[in-house]
């Protein structure tokens, strides 16, 4: 065991530091001062926006869904409203290569899919290079300066924190997906461990954690193909994610999505299923994507 000359104590290289009550209501005075000259952080999503004021200082928000659902999507999209409240965000991606997510960013921003963007450079180069220096060169577009990508494919949660570190710039951190952080012990053990040293780390240094998590197949079956009948594969957004048990108690807020099949048409379902923050959970909301890969509200209060 260590201690240091900031009242801190060190033991199994994990830091305690006892905080007085009257310190802790004035911290929540400067929080409550922040917000109101700042103004409230918001996720940009209706189902959190309606149900979670703000994004508070040390939170951890888990998006939870099964593959090719959109978690990443969402994780994203999130990424991107942040960026333009002017907030620092840095993207972990722990599957998909960093250049993969900045397709899907122009394609958001564009409509246009990166196997049309390639066969347009190739014979139309001029328009293709118009289409895209019209994004580096248009001031509209500066909030993306404020989104960062780093590769973390096989990286700890050791690895990822000591990043963070490096980094102390960045507010604000979507994990993307917490099942491929690389660690010791079983899939459960590991996805626990990572969970709960996330929370610990945005806790102690105030960050804020966006992290998208991979439901287990067992809770997502007959969610992803559903039927036209939406009681036929929908049951209030019971899915639950690998090493759910800890991500339930670590979750601050926590949003699951649901693959339906409505009249022919890929919709989401979104189900708020924790909320530290306030009285409204258990709600579901409906979406879809346009051709851009955004989400479109389509209902609130699906049930």
């Amino acid at each position: 065991m260590e201690s240091n000359n900031n009242n801190n104590t060190y033991i199994n290289k994990r830091v305690y530091k006892p905080v007085p009550i009257l310190d802790g209501i004035q911290e929540i005075k400067n929080d409550f001062e922040e917000r109101i000259a700042q103004g409230d952080t918001t996720y940009g999503i209706e189902i959190l926006d309606d149900c979670v004021e703000t994004i508070r200082n040390g939170s951890v928000t888990f998006i939870i869904a099964a593959p090719n659902v959109g978690k990443s999507l969402w994780g994203l999209t999130i990424a991107t409203n942040l960026a333009k409240q002017k907030k620092k965000v840095l993207i972990c991606s722990c599957e998909m290569g960093a250049g993969l997510l900045m397709e899907r960013q122009l394609k958001t921003l564009t409509g246009i899919g990166m196997k049309q963007l390639r066969d347009m450079y190739s014979f139309h180069r001029d328009e293709a290079n118009y289409i895209m220096d019209s994004i580096i060169e248009n001031d509209q577009f500066d909030y993306l300066k404020n989104i960062n990508i780093c590769e973390t494919g096989g990286a700890t949660v050791e690895d990822m924190i000591q990043m963070f570190d490096c980094f102390p710039e960045f507010e604000y951190i979507v994990v993307d997906y917490i099942q491929r952080v690389r660690g010791i012990g079983t899939e459960y053990e590991v996805i626990t461990n990572a969970a709960r040293e996330l929370q610990t780390y945005a806790r102690r240094t105030g960050k804020k954690f966006i992290i998208c998590s991979q439901a287990s197949r067992q809770s997502n079956d007959g969610a992803k193909y559903g039927s036209n009948n939406k009681k036929d594969n929908f049951d209030g957004g019971k899915i639950r994610g690998k090493g759910s048990g800890s991500i339930e108690e670590d979750a601050d807020v926590g949003v699951t999505l649901m693959e339906l099949n409505v009249a022919g048409e890929k919709n989401i379902i979104a189900t708020l299923f924790k909320n530290r923050y306030g009285d409204k959970k258990n709600i579901s909301y409906r979406y879809k994507l346009d051709n851009r890969l955004c989400l479109i509200l389509e209902s609130k209060n699906y049930v």
